[in-house]
């Protein structure tokens, strides 16, 4: 009988595409919103989106994901808006206990809950917004606030964001033997928004998350990692309209560190087109790389684990390693009438070791692919 063990990586990398680009990006679960709009919206939406998620590894399907979200946006006496969605994944498939060998790793099967709600005030020259989410699963709940203000000058020209957020985890791992554990992390984010030209915006926005608590998986033999981290994030983006086009590029570069070690670059550029009969085309690629963790530790051979004491500060998660990244993605999309859209996207997403632009990555790791397909309807209404 195959060994069921329902489970949540409790310490994700900062991974293009895999970790926390599976759903909260995907599927626009929010925390701290970086782009406020400045008025408040003038007809409610509907929306609903489907994702698909599956990862290979030496052409082994290992994680398999299939998401459901609905989320409703409604304006309220002209300078209101209330938000809110609901998401319900399932997560299905076999995973390591580390770096690419099915070494006593069992079959996972769990489900999770999201939901969401915020509030906003919008004002002549800004907008305040108040959020709240809540996610859940078997051995895992996750409960958060967040308090997001914009502000413009009189041109409009420039817009200043600032923002606060605080999540509280809970990891029950009693099935293992080990008791309830937990995790804190406050954050905080700034930003500016600059129009160049009629066809230029820059933004800056910067980020700090502390975090408190357990980060280690404890599925993982031997995981054991600091009690405390801190990331910082910069992402710089720049949008550029194409008038005689008729199509618009969107050019982001992002830096991220941490106090675990890792350091991790990102270059994300998009070109939308608008086509005739209310098609629009998004092509996409991305580029990542990041550094190691200062405790990650190489296998000796591929599938063959290298423990340090048990005591010391180590974990074998390839999430954690020094590897190269590209994600490749086409999204098409179709205005019908003035009140429907509905869009499909694909991305491909895949990350080797050698790959690592600036020397060697980490040794004995097996390349690692991923598909996403996300369909997606909205609908408008007064």
């Amino acid at each position: 009988m195959k060994n069921v063990i329902k489970r949540r990586d409790s310490a994700r990398a900062p991974t293009a595409g895999l970790g926390q680009g599976i759903l909260l990006a995907a599927l626009a679960i929010p925390g701290i919103q970086p782009v406020q709009a400045e008025n408040a919206p003038e007809r409610a939406t509907i929306s609903y989106r489907h994702l698909d998620y599956q990862d290979m590894q030496s052409g082994w399907d290992r994680i398999g994901v299939k998401a459901n979200a609905v989320s409703v946006l409604m304006p309220v006496a002209g300078e209101w808006a209330i938000g809110g969605s609901y998401t319900r994944d399932i997560v299905s498939g076999a995973s390591p206990y580390f770096h690419s060998e099915n070494l006593l790793a069992g079959e996972i099967e769990e489900r999770r809950y999201g939901r969401d709600l915020s509030v906003s005030r919008y004002f002549r020259r800004g907008s305040l917004t108040a959020g709240w989410v809540d996610s859940q699963e078997s051995d895992y709940t996750s409960r958060g606030y967040s308090l997001t203000g914009t502000w413009s000058t009189e041109s409009n020209n420039t817009t200043l964001t600032a923002g606060v957020s605080t999540l509280h985890d809970r990891i029950d791992v009693s099935a293992i033997g080990a008791t309830q554990e937990s995790k804190d992390t406050d954050s905080l984010m700034v930003g500016i928004t600059q129009i160049l030209s009629p066809v230029d915006i820059v933004q800056l926005n910067l980020s700090r998350a502390e975090g408190e608590g357990f980060f280690r998986d404890p599925y993982k033999f031997r995981d054991n990692r600091p009690g405390h981290r801190q990331q910082d994030v910069a992402m710089l983006r720049w949008n550029h309209h194409f008038s005689d086009l008729d199509g618009t590029s969107r050019l982001s570069y992002r830096y991220y560190e941490d106090t675990f070690g890792v350091i991790a670059h990102m270059v994300d550029l998009e070109y939308v087109q608008q086509l005739p009969g209310g098609w629009t085309l998004t092509p996409e690629i991305r580029l990542y790389a990041q550094d190691d963790a200062d405790f990650y530790v190489d296998p000796r051979f591929p599938g063959v684990p290298n423990f340090r004491p048990r005591s010391q500060i180590q974990s074998q998660d390839q999430r954690l390693s020094t590897f190269g990244a590209t994600t490749l993605g086409l999204k098409l999309a179709k205005q019908i009438g003035p009140d429907w859209v509905v869009d499909v996207e694909y991305q491909n997403y895949e990350q080797r070791s050698d790959w690592y632009p600036w020397g060697n990555g980490s040794k004995g790791i097996k390349p690692f692919r991923a598909n996403f397909l996300q369909f997606g309807v909205s609908w408008s209404f007064d």
